[in-house]
């Protein structure tokens, strides 16, 4: 009897590779070797294919022809992943104002996607994508997936997430490679009761053991789960793009009793990452992280490169995430590529005040899950005044104002002056996700 997921994985994917000019079964297959080398192997490979594009980018790009120049740097000056100290950072704004200068000279003959970096710190930058970076970020989720017990083509609903495959929206093509993949998306931002009732059914009828999404959007699916005692035959889910706090776990292992493969990445840095074991995410091959600096707690902002894609060269660039590298920790881990320990949110998402004290969005989960609101978000006014929204539930009442203002006061300090509001909505990125942290000082940010 021919098995249906072979074909796909070992006919069907080859042949739209020929078709797309995309090579993810190929990066797959690389992938798969390259687990079983060394970590010296790795690191040797990533040095290599690090000068290979320091070297194209010199030479195919004005902005790194003149950023050398300035600063005098030449190619043969970045022998290793930890020369990269010497390039200067690359910043969104210097992207958007620059764009023009990152464009390979020979972008007519690299095929590539247009994409666009998230809004959330600033406006959107432009970029473009070779599809051997798209093809290996997709490659490293197929892979780390397949652990999960996921194989292609297999149904998973996807809550306001993208596409595995390259989306073409009036292309055929893409219609049938969308199909196979078994990508069944759904709105994951209106998660009301109704919407949530329609999701179970769906998952039901089309006996879904797949969820990918939102972290926000699988928690308040699980949600709803719980409250009306449902029974889902969940394999995994995979959370992305948000935070996935400790409530999110635990309420979405309490719904379905399934695994969890908490996803992160970002098309513009060429990063993906994937973690199975809490506190461990698998850095993808293909990508660079370093710590602009790092704090006492190993944190800071991530700093990208992605080796893979020549059609924008992107080298330091600073996606505009926290995240926490422990080198100690990671010795430990059995992975032989680079370990991100934990990713603390957007740049936006956490508020630093005028008394020098940082506020992080995750750590107020602990707060309001035991707070009688649908929704809460603590906006930053000034360097010395927060508001705290909320859309509250029947049953709150003054003793929770009480318990958030002295809590807040306890976090932000007594210096900080702090109210509580009413919101009827929450609030949304432009990407449609919902904001818990606003800071009004910079005017991207501004409600």
């Amino acid at each position: 009897m021919i098995d249906n997921k072979y074909v796909i994985k070992n006919i069907f994917i080859p042949l739209a590779d020929l078709l797309m000019h995309t090579s993810l079964k190929k990066f797959y297959n690389q992938i798969k070797d390259m687990n079983c080398w060394s970590k010296s192997e790795i690191a040797e490979w990533q040095n290599k294919k690090l000068t290979q594009l320091i070297e194209y980018a010199y030479r195919n790009t004005d902005y790194y022809k003149n950023l050398f120049a300035e600063n005098n740097i030449v190619p043969s000056d970045i022998k290793n992943i930890n020369d990269l100290k010497y390039i200067p950072i690359l910043t969104k704004n210097t992207l958007r104002d620059k764009f023009p200068q990152f464009i390979s000279k020979q972008i007519n003959n690299i095929p590539h996607i247009k994409g666009h970096t998230g809004g959330s710190t600033g406006n959107p930058s432009a970029y473009y994508q070779s599809y051997d970076s798209w093809s290996f970020i997709n490659a490293d989720t197929w892979y780390n997936w397949e652990k999960m017990g996921y194989r292609y083509s297999d149904p998973f609903l996807a809550l306001g997430s993208s596409s595995l495959y390259v989306e073409h929206k009036s292309s055929f093509k893409h219609i049938i490679y969308y199909r196979l993949k078994g990508k069944i998306a759904v709105n994951g931002i209106n998660m009301s009761d109704e919407t949530c009732a329609s999701y179970v059914d769906l998952i039901k009828k089309k006996h879904i053991h797949f969820l990918y999404g939102y972290a926000s959007s699988l928690y308040l699916l699980a949600k709803y789960v719980i409250k009306n005692n449902i029974n889902l035959k969940i394999k995994c889910c995979f959370p992305t793009s948000e935070v996935l706090t400790d409530n999110y776990r635990k309420t979405i292992q309490e719904a379905f009793n399934c695994n969890i493969m908490d996803c992160y990445g970002a098309n513009d840095g060429g990063i993906c990452a994937f973690s199975d074991v809490p506190g461990f995410y698998e850095v993808g091959y293909n990508s660079i992280v370093r710590l602009k600096e790092k704090g006492d707690n190993n944190s800071g902002e991530a700093l990208l490169t992605d080796l893979f894609n020549i059609a924008t060269p992107l080298i330091n660039y600073q996606v505009g995430d926290n995240i926490i590298i422990d080198d100690d920790i990671n010795k430990s881990y059995q992975y032989n590529g680079q370990i991100i320990n934990s990713v603390l949110g957007r740049t936006s998402d956490i508020i630093t005040l005028g008394n020098r004290r940082v506020l992080t969005g995750p750590g107020f989960t602990i707060l309001f899950k035991d707070i009688p609101v649908e929704y809460y978000c603590l906006e930053k006014i000034s360097d010395y005044e927060l508001v705290c929204w909320l859309i509250k539930l029947n049953n709150y009442n003054s003793f929770y104002d009480d318990l958030i203002l002295s809590t807040l006061n306890k976090q932000a300090g007594p210096d900080i002056k702090i109210t509580i509001k009413e919101t009827e909505s929450p609030y949304l990125a432009k990407s449609g996700k919902r904001k818990y942290f606003i800071d009004s000082t910079l005017n991207s940010n501004s409600i």
